[in-house]
């Protein structure tokens, strides 16, 4: 199985994109609208914020689920006992960013919200009518941008004295019902899609975007577009070295949105932060 890299000039890009993904659950695009400079830059800053920028100012609580999470505070895959090998910060509209790297961020998360937008229309104008039979208006109405969140990812270099267990990212389906996900600045991503017996590496040409659906849509679909489980893999030899960035959006419903008999996206969201972050981080 492999996932299709589309370039967006084609013309049939969204009907490709929408193949790989349920075929595969994933896709990567190239010759979408934001810069690759930018997304370089947007690495560097932020990496350097990490770093310099005295993130322990921003640190997250429980309600908000906003702002700095130190490795300390990073999640648990669901099903592991290590917490992945990571940092990171929350961003929903609204909410503060530091000030060296807020505009550049503001402007990365409007384009690629739009870009969100239009991979759920190329999905529902590409799939069976019967998919979405349970909703009374295009897909792509039910994104809230006030729901979608960035999380500005950095795995820091390993040190050798790990858990024996863990790894950058545990392997994990997501929430939300798409992830955007620019390609990261060190490889690692790896993907089982359902019946496929070995990991299988995502090759992501740097500036592409990986997408993915999450278990929202999966549940809306009752399976068809299919959430696969993933992770990212510690790096050896130089590269372990070196930190990895990278800059995923989790495109969000309205909370009231009905997924299932089952689930609405706020009570899906609720369950499973409960199940994946620290004790001290989880919803009341």
């Amino acid at each position: 199985m492999k996932v299709s890299i589309v370039d967006l000039n084609a013309v049939d890009a969204a009907q490709l994109v929408t193949e790989s993904l349920i075929e595969s659950g994933f896709a990567v695009v190239e010759n979408h609208k934001i810069p690759v400079a930018e997304l370089n830059e947007l690495y560097e800053r932020w990496d350097n914020f990490f770093l310099n920028g005295h993130p322990e100012q921003y640190v997250t609580d429980a309600e908000s689920q906003a702002g700095y999470f130190s490795p300390h505070l990073a999640e648990t895959a669901k099903g592991h006992e290590a917490q992945d090998l990571k940092e990171y910060f929350h961003y929903w509209p609204g909410d503060v960013l530091p000030a060296e790297v807020e505009e550049l961020t503001l402007r990365y998360y409007d384009a690629i919200f739009e870009l969100g937008k239009d991979v759920m229309a190329w999905l529902q104008a590409n799939s069976s009518t019967s998919l979405w039979q349970s909703i009374d208006k295009p897909f792509e109405e039910y994104l809230s941008r006030d729901q979608t969140l960035l999380r500005i990812l950095r795995y820091p270099p390993l040190t050798g004295n790990e858990p024996p267990d863990a790894i950058r990212a545990g392997a994990h389906e997501d929430i939300n019902l798409i992830t955007m996900l620019p390609a990261a600045s060190q490889s690692g991503l790896q993907i089982k899609p359902k019946g496929v017996g070995d990991w299988i590496p995502v090759e992501a040409p740097a500036g592409s975007i990986v997408i993915n659906i999450g278990d929202m849509l999966q549940e809306l679909t009752h399976g068809t577009m299919p959430s696969t489980t993933h992770q990212v893999v510690n790096p050896t030899g130089e590269a372990a070295k070196k930190s990895r960035l990278t800059a995923p959006v989790f495109c969000h419903p309205y909370p009231e949105m009905v997924l299932s008999d089952r689930y609405t996206a706020k009570s899906y969201l609720h369950e499973r932060l409960t199940e994946i972050n620290p004790e001290e981080l989880r919803p009341s």
